[in-house]
């Protein structure tokens, strides 16, 4: 607990530790810890997830934004997808030798599965590969057909035409444009969010929005602490005492929990030490003679 002492001292701040799904339980837990004491100037929070509902991480960085003036954030390891989201409402980010942040990926449920999502970047990168592969097929045709033979340009691009689309028109006929809409109206949502955000402290590069929403090929893609510094603005290594507690917390609870854990580790301390001294108290009001005198 000395470790957090020292945090919360040198940041004059709370210091937080927030594990597991970004959630709207998650959400209430953090506005539980943030109305039963009076906040200080500036919260500290110790960051692990894998990712979770965007929603929620609008309403949670909204939270710590509106009872505390700064919000500085630590990645001890894993912060993914919703995680990435909310990072963008900090003030400054304190990345661990091992944390890596990850894409804000677009979370969608699957048809016909209980508590499965697949990843929009999975259905973006199917459909560049589909239009590359789409293109070259065409080109390919084309060449093959107008070198081989005698006839016209046009005449051998409309051969090509006709032979790619009897190759692909099955596979595009599989794509339910539904889910396509799905997927742009969720990225378009992750773009307000980060917007909004951003406007607290414009702590993103220029273009950095458009590069974790769609820059990235994979949901597990890993942003280390280099890569985040192309990110965003305010980026540092932790502090050997951060980076000390940020694995005490991470290894007491990780992020692969089915429910999120959050505590204001800053009142656990002050309880605990309230909690002693009434302790304390008691002792040597037993101990001392006079207290059993009658007046």
């Amino acid at each position: 607990m000395t470790l957090v002492k020292q945090i919360a001292t040198q940041y004059n701040a709370d210091v937080f530790y927030y594990a597991g799904p970004i959630s709207r339980e998650g959400y209430e837990l953090v506005t539980q810890c943030c109305m039963t004491h009076t906040p200080k100037k500036d919260a500290c929070l110790f960051l692990a997830t894998y990712g979770g509902d965007a929603d929620a991480a609008y309403r949670i960085a909204r939270a710590f934004r509106h009872n505390y003036e700064k919000l500085h954030i630590f990645i001890p390891r894993e912060c993914k997808s919703a995680g990435t989201l909310l990072l963008i409402g900090a003030t400054s980010l304190i990345i661990s030798d091992r944390g890596e942040l990850g894409p804000l990926d677009v979370q969608l449920s699957k048809p016909d599965e209980i508590f499965e999502s697949s990843s929009g970047l999975d259905i973006m990168q199917s459909l560049r590969v589909l239009r590359e592969e789409t293109l070259s097929a065409f080109t390919r045709y084309l060449i093959d057909i107008k070198v081989g033979s005698r006839i016209t340009a046009r005449t051998a691009a409309e051969i090509a035409c006709k032979l790619t689309v009897g190759v692909f028109s099955p596979i595009y006929a599989h794509i339910n444009p539904l889910t396509l809409g799905e997927v742009q109206r969720a990225i378009v949502i992750a773009y307000e969010y980060g917007e909004r955000l951003d406007g607290y402290d414009h702590n993103l590069k220029p273009d950095a929005l458009t590069r974790l929403v769609t820059g990235y090929p994979s949901h597990g893609f890993v942003v280390d602490r280099k890569e985040a510094r192309e990110l965003f603005v305010n980026v540092r290594a932790a502090e050997p005492n951060e980076e000390q507690l940020g694995e005490i917390l991470y290894q007491y609870a990780q992020p692969n929990r089915d429910t999120p854990w959050v505590s204001n580790l800053t009142t656990e301390i002050q309880n605990k030490i309230n909690h002693a001294e009434d302790e304390n108290e008691q002792t040597q009001s037993t101990d001392d003679p006079k207290a059993d005198d009658s007046p």
